[in-house]
């Protein structure tokens, strides 16, 4: 019941967030942010991946300027911004067509055309990752950047904090990529493109050239995606870092916390518009016995 209340509460109930620019926002990409989380929650409770009980309790609260304890982690979360799927995602809507975000139904779908692979940031959302440089200039505390290596989620990084690139470590994840297969916009571009694009960064976690993960034909499935973000927490919390940036996406924010980490409220747990971020502190509680599994 804890999910189903959150759900509700964040898509009926969650007052806008507090955003760098709001005009950067159209009434159509606030309406679609409401229509993609209410689409991916119903699929997370389809697929049965509400509620899973795993070996580590990760447990998530807003930051609220009361000092991390013993053991806590600080995550900057960071939705890219506008990328060209979500303007055409947002233009098919405003022409009376049903979009099925999730990939479950390709008729229709704007994200499998083959114009947006990999797609990048639109002006808008150049603008919108920009907009967050105030914010990021602002944590002083940052000791690593983990972006996905999709471009729109590195670009985003790139454009909202500059000042970090030569003073902490940027690390290009996999594990933090967007969910794939069927939507051609999260088909990774080849490494070397990457490499290329953004040097800066680390990239050899990406164990091949091309995108040897995604499936045209078969979305991932939301227990793997959940799978890779209990992979992810594992792998931060195991980090000597306390204070993280992660730049990444929609799908994979939303299933990390509604069914990795048990956050507190729907001002967490919901649906994030692009070119947003949060910050939350994360705790991990090892379970004493298989009892409590």
């Amino acid at each position: 019941m804890r999910y189903v209340t959150t759900f509700i509460m964040a898509s009926m109930m969650r007052e806008a967030p507090a955003l760098a620019d709001k005009k950067l926002y159209s009434a159509s990409a606030m309406a679609t942010a409401q229509i993609e989380g209410k689409q991916h929650y119903d699929e997370l409770e389809r697929q049965g991946v509400l509620g899973i009980v795993r070996k580590t309790r990760i447990r998530g609260r807003l930051a609220d300027g009361v000092p991390m304890r013993e053991g806590e982690k600080m995550l900057h979360l960071i939705r890219h911004g506008q990328g060209f799927h979500n303007l055409l995602g947002d233009l098919y809507r405003d022409f009376g067509k049903t979009v099925d975000s999730t990939g479950g139904d390709k008729s229709g779908n704007p994200y499998v055309r083959p114009e947006i692979e990999d797609s990048p940031l639109t002006a808008v959302g150049r603008q919108q990752a920009k907009a967050l440089r105030p914010t990021t200039r602002a944590l002083t505390g940052i000791e690593l950047v983990v972006l996905s290596p999709l471009q729109r989620a590195a670009q985003t990084a790139a454009l909202a904090m500059p000042h970090l690139k030569d003073i902490v470590p940027w690390i290009g994840h996999p594990l933090v990529q967007e969910t794939s297969g069927v939507n051609v916009c999260d088909r990774r571009r080849d490494r070397s493109e990457i490499q290329d694009d953004f040097p800066w960064v680390e990239w050899g976690r990406l164990d091949s050239e091309k995108d040897e993960f995604f499936d045209p034909d078969e979305r991932e499935s939301a227990r793997s995606v959940s799978d890779r973000g209990y992979d992810f927490m594992r792998w931060v919390r195991a980090r000597p870092e306390s204070e993280i940036i992660v730049a990444t996406h929609s799908a994979w924010l939303f299933t990390l916390l509604n069914t990795v980490i048990e956050a507190d409220s729907s001002d967490l747990s919901s649906w994030f518009l692009t070119g947003e971020l949060r910050s939350v502190i994360v705790s991990f509680e090892d379970r004493a016995s298989p009892d409590e599994l």
